[in-house]
């Protein structure tokens, strides 16, 4: 029960964020382009870290970039296009699931496959409660990318598809979504 209470308010959470237009998207994009020299002096200082929770990814982002001795640098670059931290951070976050969620039927047999072995761990008769939660406990994060993904708006992925290719080359991303 406690779980899905978590999903609901996961799923929630990202279903009350405005869905993105192109407006939106253009400033992020060009704000983006400005940081990303900023961002890899960011990460040659090893200064970020790993993030599990795909629903803390905004906040995480701001957290992380207001701890960075570059956040002078960052935000004179996005008040250039009239964006603070938490906007462009948050705007990320749904350029980020749009992208992913983009071409996410190519990904289905791994979810199938993903939520059989769970199924298969959960009915081993071996296993005791115990052992069942904690595996469960680490399943958690992977359920939480997997609900994030396929709670985006269609309105979103459709924004951001056609331009997939370019921020990918433009910015440096290096997650697949072909």
């Amino acid at each position: 029960m406690r779980s899905l209470l978590f999903l609901l308010l996961l799923i929630g959470s990202f279903a009350n964020a405005a869905n993105l237009n192109q407006q939106q998207l253009d400033n992020w994009f060009e704000a983006s382009k400005m940081l990303k020299p900023i961002v890899e002096k960011i990460e040659e200082e090893n200064t970020f870290e790993d993030l599990d929770n795909p629903s803390e990814l905004a906040e995480q982002m701001v957290l992380q970039l207001n701890r960075s001795s570059h956040i002078t640098e960052v935000k004179q670059a996005l008040s250039k296009y009239n964006l603070d931290l938490e906007k462009w951070a948050a705007t990320t976050e749904q350029v980020v699931f749009a992208m992913l969620a983009v071409n996410f039927e190519e990904y289905k047999p791994q979810l199938e496959l993903y939520e059989n072995m769970k199924q298969q761990l959960l009915d081993n008769p071996e296993l005791t409660a115990e052992d069942k939660q904690q595996l469960m406990a680490s399943f958690e994060a992977g359920d939480q990318w997997f609900t994030q993904i396929q709670a985006v708006p269609q309105s979103d992925i459709d924004l951001v598809a056609p331009q997939v290719s370019k921020i990918q080359a433009e910015l440096g991303w290096e997650f697949d979504t072909n």
